[in-house]
């Protein structure tokens, strides 16, 4: 993955991207720059920007399901685990470089569609027949499936000012969901991709009529970078008349470009479609602002540079035969960093933002084109959607642990799972899923669920809950890997084992190393899978500390993960740990401390009991990542106790540092002093929850 994106991405960025300020290797955007003054640094190559939209499309598959995954308090490394769960699932990466000409011959694929018969550029001119009308957009005018869409509001404004159109483009859909499937093997680390259909089958909302034009060139993800290449052939076998474009989000969005690199996208695809028709009329839209996203300063600046820089430059590129005029939708759509209530999620139009953004069209359409006398006027009053309870609501013991189905809802965008395992904490685990379907992750035979789902269109669109139904699970899933070795190399890790034995071993399928940079606020969890015994990881930042786990893939799925010894990519043995200080809390409970090695990746822990004659240092079996930890049940007594602390990077370890015996307690008692809770995963944003797990609509 960082190796597509290492052209104009760094690699630790890019582990973190999309919600990470990225400083690009090609220069960045200064907030006390002159927008007037701006100049492109990051132009991308319609080649590149496939690439990017391969990946994008992936990650956007991927964050889109945030499965709950419950855990009991009496597992071990509950806190860590608990930390890894809730930015679950993990973005797999492939690190190679797909086939530019098979991945440019795979989109071009995807946009043919039977050609308009009979009509040509030709044939357009002077004619008296309805408007060709190309709506060329992203996610925000695709839709989902039960979107009425803005392209329908602007239909209906069409029709209500007696102007005759005709809506072209290669596809009519909405997107639809995803069907319910079983958990699905991660793709190989290092298994080229090659970009698939869009999704473009999806339905409307109930009140559509069948008389709706749907034809429309809008698909989920996509930027400007990559309709610019794409245009001329769209154009081609769907001649147009005027285009209403809305494209620019993503490309900033997603970092295909800056803000100045995306107007020389948006301005490229003018240029491409006026090479089919010489003619055609574009209103174009600037770019609206979204709530803000925490790590993500940069996208309300660059929007604004991107929005002004527009506006300048749409009256150069503007021409007789060809007139171009600004669609201000940044205005006329009621969102911004510090909400968003047009957006259902921080961006996308709920019911009423799709009519604000038909009306900011409509606008420039009579006030400039001179086509209809009177712009569209948003209605006080416009339905709710309505989403009932799912039905046919099951939960049962299956081969992945437990599994919950129910009947899809029409409109439903995701389903709200919660779930818990009795026995553990009380509170429910709140999840999403795409499809009408959630399997458990991690069961431990025996565990018993408790499962409710709730149909979801959105922040604040929900249906009402299922009962609570459980199931005990009896997973066939495998055990992880055994005798695991990790090496850091100059840029990354080498990582080996041995498969592990016992049940349901005789399918397994693949290994997913889990990898994470806690080194950097807001990154995400990473996955490279592999056949065999072994992997190599690379792309990773030097110097920073990555948690590494694996976990075993059969025929069920996956199993419970292997927590095995951090690394520090770049680095070596670290020096042994000083300045240990123990304290006594109480008779048999200690506090920690020592002081930091540099590159280090974590801490072993050694003690022995100086009262038993011949004893020797033995390590605990949990590690560390702080340079904290407190020890409880120290029978007979805290002062019995030598402890010692080694620190390692990988397979390299040092020596322990100086041994300490721990201390009684201080005579009259002592303040009980306790390692401070791990640090927020995303501390800029989501109010320093440590709950990430990539839902947050951040395309469009």
């Amino acid at each position: 993955y960082t190796a597509i994106l290492s052209s104009f991405i760094t690699p630790s960025h890019a582990i973190s991207f999309p919600w990470r300020l990225a400083q690009r290797a090609t220069g960045s955007i200064d907030p006390t720059a002159s927008i007037a003054t701006a100049t492109s640094t990051s132009t991308i190559a319609f080649s590149s920007a496939l690439a990017v939209e391969s990946h994008v499309s992936a990650q956007l598959s991927q964050l889109a399901s945030v499965p709950p995954i419950p855990l009991p308090t009496t597992i071990d490394n509950y806190e860590t685990w608990t930390q890894v769960a809730s930015l679950m699932p993990p973005l797999q990466t492939n690190n190679v470089r797909a086939d530019t000409m098979e991945m440019v011959a795979a989109v071009r694929d995807a946009i043919k569609t039977e050609s308009d018969t009979g009509v040509t550029i030709q044939s357009l001119a002077g004619r008296d027949a309805a408007l060709r009308v190309m709506i060329v957009g992203d996610s925000m005018t695709q839709g989902q499936e039960g979107d009425y869409t803005w392209r329908y509001r602007i239909w209906e404004w069409f029709a209500s000012q007696g102007v005759a159109v005709d809506f072209v483009g290669p596809y009519t859909g909405t997107v639809q969901p995803d069907p319910p499937s079983a958990p699905a093997l991660p793709p190989l680390y290092g298994q080229k991709t090659v970009p698939g259909q869009p999704k473009t089958s999806g339905g409307y909302a109930a009140g559509v009529p069948s008389s709706f034009d749907r034809d429309h060139f809008a698909v989920w993800g996509r930027a400007a970078a990559v309709d610019k290449g794409l245009i001329y052939d769209v154009l081609g076998a769907h001649p147009a008349e005027l285009m209403l474009l809305m494209l620019g989000f993503n490309d900033m969005g997603w970092f295909y470009s800056d803000a100045a690199g995306t107007l020389d996208s948006v301005h490229t695809l003018v240029t491409n479609a006026r090479a089919v028709n010489p003619n055609l009329k574009f209103a174009i839209a600037n770019v609206p602002q979204r709530s803000f996203i925490g790590g993500r300063d940069d996208l309300p600046i660059s929007t604004i540079i991107y929005n002004a820089l527009l506006r300048n430059a749409i009256p150069t590129w503007s021409t007789a035969d060809s007139p171009i005029h600004l669609v201000e939708l940044q205005e006329n759509y009621d969102c911004e960093p510090s909400g968003c209530p047009a957006g259902y999620d921080g961006l996308h139009p709920t019911a009423t933002g799709e009519f604000q953004i038909a009306r900011a069209f409509s606008l420039t359409l009579v006030n400039d084109f001179k086509i209809g006398s009177s712009p569209l006027s948003i209605p006080g009053s416009i339905p709710e959607r309505s989403l009932p309870v799912p039905g046919n609501f099951k939960v049962f013991s299956s081969a992945t642990g437990v599994t919950a189905t129910w009947d899809p809802v029409y409109g439903a965008y995701s389903y709200d799972v919660s779930s818990r395992i009795q026995g553990g904490i009380t509170d429910f685990s709140a999840g999403s899923v795409t499809s009408a379907r959630w399997d458990s992750t991690w069961p431990i035979d025996g565990w018993i669920y408790e499962v409710k789902v709730r149909a979801s269109a959105g922040d604040n669109i929900k249906g009402d809950w299922t009962t609570v139904l459980s199931a005990t699970a009896h997973p066939q899933t495998a055990a992880a890997p055994l005798n695991v070795i990790v090496e850091a190399t100059a840029t990354g890790f080498d990582i080996s084992w041995d498969p592990p034995t016992g049940a349901y071993t005789d399918s397994i399928r693949e290994y997913n190393v889990l990898y994470w940079d806690k080194s950097e606020d807001c990154t995400f969890i990473m996955g490279g899978a592999f056949t065999g015994t072994s992997g190599h990881i690379d792309d990773l930042t030097p110097g920073h500390y990555h948690f590494v786990a694996i976990v075993t893939w059969n025929a069920a799925g996956e199993g419970f993960p292997a927590l095995v010894t951090g690394v520090v990519p770049g680095a070596g043995t670290p020096p042994p740990p000083t300045d240990l200080v123990i304290v006594a809390s109480d008779p048999t409970t200690i506090h920690m401390t020592w002081t930091k090695s540099a590159n280090a990746a974590g801490y072993r822990l050694w003690n022995r009991n100086v009262h038993v004659s011949g004893s020797v240092l033995t390590a605990l079996n949990a590690t560390v990542e702080a340079t904290c930890s407190d020890q409880y049940f120290l029978f007979p007594g805290t002062w019995n106790y030598e402890w010692c602390v080694s620190a390692y990077n990988g397979e390299l370890e040092s020596p322990t540092g100086p041994c300490v015996v721990a201390p009684s307690p201080a005579a009259g008692g002592s303040t009980a002093l306790t390692c401070p809770a791990p640090p927020a995963w995303c501390p800029s944003g989501s109010g320093g929850s440590s709950s990430g797990g990539g839902s947050g609509g951040g395309s469009g």
